[in-house]
């Protein structure tokens, strides 16, 4: 999240920038390509890649190729919205189909995307990697390691829990989230490069779901509702609501039942006694409360955002689009 600082004596005075989508500005997926595939040295700190190919309209083709100087392959799926399950099934799918790419076929895309028929990929690489052409890659070092890379506009935890899954067995893949921010009228986009996978969710939490414990006590729930805040009871549970930040959405989740309310938070931590003990809860008042006259169940929120969620947690993070698209619905059905 980006923060706008006062730089006057107030320095309590801070404000959270508003952060935006491609789409809300227009921007097709194949803008974000070729923001990337232009930039692709950027976007990976160990490694220097040269794009050599980016996908043609109704092929099914990786948004981006690219190889790093050893000759790995680098494929890439772009995405304008949040980091789905399924893309992580479609870049894998990609990999079936160009991982045993040979030289000779590589070579082919390259000068596809060249424009080309005479581009020679050895060549263009030797120059691109060390200046000349006197270090020529031999053909079969080209694409015996593959690298797999979902670049998504923020990523939910079902994906964050299957990259992990599979990077854990070996396979070489991972996330770069980007997000989009309007300040004073003009847009700029900042990207999380290559990051460890695990991080992403402490940055992009700003929109999270909140289990009202009903199974410890049914009183917690009406509670939180009557009292428009957002609480957690207990050591090892309590602690979550220090995370809220102020201006974060919260959904209020009650198990078999959904999602009853939402707001904002206020930023502000409010500790109390509970079941006789001193500070064992810890709460935020949410701003801008709603009560849901229908409460949204977990097969709701599933088809509504077309996003999986772990509700077993106390608590967990959900994209700015699943959030959106959450009120949106609100706002059109109660």
């Amino acid at each position: 999240m980006l923060y706008k600082l006062n730089k006057n004596t107030n320095r309590n005075n801070y404000s959270k920038v508003k952060r935006v989508t491609l789409s809300d500005i227009g921007w097709k997926e194949k803008d974000l390509e070729n923001l990337i595939s232009n930039n692709i040295q950027d976007f990976i700190s160990s490694n220097d890649l040269m794009a050599i190919f980016t996908e043609r309209a109704r092929q099914e083709e990786p948004d981006i190729l690219a190889i790093d100087k050893k000759g790995d392959l680098y494929i890439f799926e772009l995405k304008r919205w949040s980091g789905k399950q399924e893309n992580i099934l479609q870049v894998l799918r990609y990999g079936q189909l160009f991982g045993k790419s040979t030289y000779d076929e590589l070579n082919c895309l390259y000068q596809k995307y060249q424009h080309n028929e005479k581009a020679n990929l050895a060549l263009d690489h030797s120059s691109y990697f060390y200046g000349d052409t006197s270090k020529i890659l031999p053909d079969d070092n080209f694409n015996k390691k593959q690298h797999f890379l979902i670049v998504t506009n923020g990523v939910d935890q079902a994906t964050i829990e299957s990259i992990i899954y599979w990077k854990n067995n070996g396979l070489n893949i991972d996330a770069i989230v980007y997000w989009v921010f309007e300040i004073s009228g003009e847009y700029y986009i900042e990207f999380n490069m290559y990051s460890q996978t695990e991080d992403f969710l402490e940055y992009e939490n700003n929109c999270y779901v909140l289990n009202t414990n009903k199974q410890s006590n049914p009183h917690y729930t009406k509670e939180m509702i009557d009292e428009h805040k957002a609480a957690a009871y207990y050591p090892g549970w309590r602690e979550k609501i220090q995370k809220f930040q102020k201006g974060d959405i919260v959904f209020l989740y009650e198990c078999g039942v959904g999602i009853r309310a939402y707001g904002y938070a206020n930023g502000i931590l409010n500790k109390k006694s509970c079941d006789g003990y001193d500070d064992y809860e810890y709460n935020m008042i949410l701003d801008n409360f709603v009560e849901l006259s229908k409460p949204i169940s977990a097969s709701q929120m599933k088809d509504i955002t077309d996003s999986s969620f772990n509700f077993r947690q106390t608590m967990f993070s959900i994209s700015e689009e699943a959030a959106k698209k959450i009120i949106n619905y609100v706002r059109n059905n109660n």
